[in-house]
């Protein structure tokens, strides 16, 4: 089919970045008032995904999760920034697969 690699890279960047929205949006609700003053706002956070997509999430966490201010702060820092790696997989790997089954739906051909 031709046009199936567009499509499928147009809906993979679709699908990844909805998702990434998704569990910024979630986790940003589910945030104590102390974390969300660190919090970016609603327009870096968008610009930020949109640029970078998965390499945001880390660093919502890391930036979320702890300040520079204090050893404890930076080690919350850096294990918001390892959360951040974990959920950037998990969203990876959802992704692709919600790919595959969007690429099966439409009968596009398996890419080699």
């Amino acid at each position: 089919m031709p046009g199936a690699q567009v499509i499928e890279i147009v809906v993979s960047w679709l699908v990844t970045n909805a998702l990434t929205f998704a569990v910024v949006i979630v986790d940003t609700r589910r945030l104590s008032a102390q974390r969300l003053e660190r919090a970016w706002t609603p327009a870096s956070r968008d610009a930020a995904i949109i640029a970078f997509g998965l390499l945001a999430l880390p660093f919502h966490f890391a930036k979320t999760r702890g300040t520079w201010n204090s050893a404890r702060g930076v080690a919350g820092r850096f294990l918001g920034f390892k959360l951040g790696l974990l959920v950037a997989f998990l969203v990876a790997l959802a992704s692709g697969l919600l790919i595959n089954a969007i690429a099966w739906a439409l009968g596009l051909p398996e890419l080699e």
